[in-house]
C-alpha cells in the first residue's frame, strides 16, 4: 500500500515519528525528506505521489491554518482526489497536533490527535484501509443501521444507510444530563440534522426509471461537533456533504448557539439586536479577512446592501472564548472554486456590535 505524508516544516520531528511508525507496517511511504533526491521536480514528484497513493496523510497544527504556503496546497489537492474516491472509503487521515481546531471541511474524514493513542488509531486505519482495497466488487447490499455510543455523558448517534440508489451517513451528539436546558440543545441538535436527513431522503431519485449504466448512487454525510463548551455556553458545528451525479460534491457548514439557561438558543439577530447596520458592518470585517487571504481580489456573490443576503451569510457562526467564527459555506459569499471560508472576529471587536446584555452575561459568567 502506497501512503504519502504531509506536514508543515516546523512538525519535522512529528513527521518523522509517524513515517516511521508507517514503516513498520510495511507500508510504501512517500516523505519528501527521503523520496526526493538532487535535480527532482519538486511540485511534479509530490503531485504524481499524492495521485497515485492509496492513503493519505497530513499532519495538522497551527502552522498549516495561520499562514499559506505549500503544505496548504497539498492539502487542497488531497481534498480534490477524495471527491472522487467511494463514499465511506479511507482515503485521507489528519493527524491533529495541539489541539489545534480543524476547518469545518476536514470533518468529513478522519482524524486523529497525536497527544493520545496515536500509533494504535492509525493501525486500525491502515487496517481498515487494506481490507478495502483487497475486497472484490461485489452488488451493493442494501442496510439500514442505527448505532448509539456513550462516552463521557454524551451520546453519539450514527445512523448509517445504503441502498441502490442513495449512500448516507449521520453523526450526532445527545447529551445525557436530564436539566431541561440539556434537554434544549440535545433535541435542537437532533431536529436540526435530522431535518437535514429527510429533506435529502424527499429527493432521492426512484429507481423505476434509472438509467442504472451511467447513474451513481446519491452520497450524503453529517457530521457534528462541539465547537465550543464552558458550563451551559455551548457553540456546535455540523458539515454536510452531498454528491448528487454533478461536477462536484456540494457541503456547507450550519452552526447552533446556546448562550446558558439564561438565553437558550441564540441566533446573529439576537447578538446584533436585529440592527441591519450593525449586521452590514460585521459583513464587511469579515469580507476584509477572507480577501485578505486570497490570492487575487474576488467575485463577490454577495451583495452587502441586500439585507436579507447579509442576515442569511452571518447566521452560520461559532463562538468560544477567543470571539465569533463566520463560517462562510461555497456560494455564501464566493464561488464554489474558491471553497470554505472563516472569519474571526475577536471579542474585542465583536463587543462593539453585540448587544450588552449578551456581553453582560458573557464576562459576568467569565469571571
Amino acid at each position: 500500500m502506497k501512503v504519502f505524508v504531509g506536514y508543515a516544516k516546523e512538525d519535522k520531528h512529528v513527521a518523522n515519528e509517524v513515517v516511521a511508525f508507517l514503516e513498520t507496517l510495511g507500508l510504501d511511504v512517500w516523505f519528501d525528506k527521503k523520496s526526493l533526491v538532487a535535480g527532482d521536480n519538486w511540485d511534479d514528484e509530490r503531485l504524481a505521489a499524492q495521485q497515485s497513493a492509496d492513503l493519505i496523510v497530513h499532519l495538522c497544527s497551527e502552522q498549516i491554518l495561520s499562514r499559506p504556503g505549500v503544505v496548504n496546497r497539498e492539502i487542497r489537492e488531497t481534498l480534490r482526489l477524495a471527491d472522487d474516491k467511494p463514499f465511506g472509503s479511507t482515503f485521507v487521515i489528519f493527524i491533529r497536533i495541539g489541539g489545534v481546531r480543524l476547518p469545518a471541511q476536514f470533518m468529513r474524514y478522519h482524524y486523529i490527535d497525536f497527544d493520545d493513542d496515536w500509533q494504535q488509531a492509525i493501525a486500525l486505519a491502515v487496517g481498515k484501509k487494506a481490507g478495502q482495497i483487497q475486497q472484490s466488487p461485489t452488488a451493493p447490499i442494501a442496510f439500514k443501521r442505527d448505532n448509539v455510543r456513550v462516552t463521557d455523558g454524551i451520546s453519539r448517534h450514527q445512523i448509517e444507510e445504503k441502498e441502490e440508489t442513495y449512500e448516507l451517513s449521520i453523526e450526532y451528539l445527545e447529551f445525557s444530563s436530564p436539566d431541561r436546558f440539556w434537554r434544549l440543545v440535545s433535541s435542537h441538535v437532533e431536529a436540526k440534522v435530522l431535518d437535514q436527513y429527510y429533506s435529502f431522503k424527499a429527493d432521492v431519485p426512484a429507481v423505476e426509471g434509472l438509467d442504472k449504466e451511467f447513474f451513481r448512487p446519491w452520497e450524503f454525510q453529517i457530521t457534528t461537533e462541539e465547537f465550543f463548551r464552558s458550563e451551559e455556553f455551548v457553540s456546535i458545528r455540523y458539515f454536510v456533504y452531498m454528491e448528487t451525479g454533478g461536477a462536484h460534491g456540494n457541503h456547507w457548514t450550519l452552526t447552533s448557539n446556546f448562550f446558558s439557561g439564561a438565553f437558550g438558543s441564540v441566533h446573529i439577530r439576537d447578538f446584533l439586536q436585529n440592527d441591519d447596520e450593525r449586521a452590514k458592518r460585521v459583513l464587511a470585517y469579515c469580507l476584509k479577512i477572507v480577501e485578505a487571504g486570497l490570492d487575487d481580489s474576488p467575485e463577490w456573490l454577495i451583495n452587502p446592501e441586500d439585507l436579507e443576503d447579509v442576515w442569511r451569510a452571518l447566521e452560520n457562526f461559532n463562538f468560544d472564548s477567543r470571539g465569533l467564527t463566520f463560517n462562510f459555506s461555497p456560494y455564501v459569499i464566493l464561488p464554489y472554486v474558491y471553497g470554505d471560508h472563516e472569519a474571526h472576529m475577536p471579542w474585542s471587536v465583536a463587543s462593539s456590535y453585540i448587544g450588552d446584555k449578551y456581553l453582560d452575561h458573557w464576562h459576568h459568567s467569565r469571571l
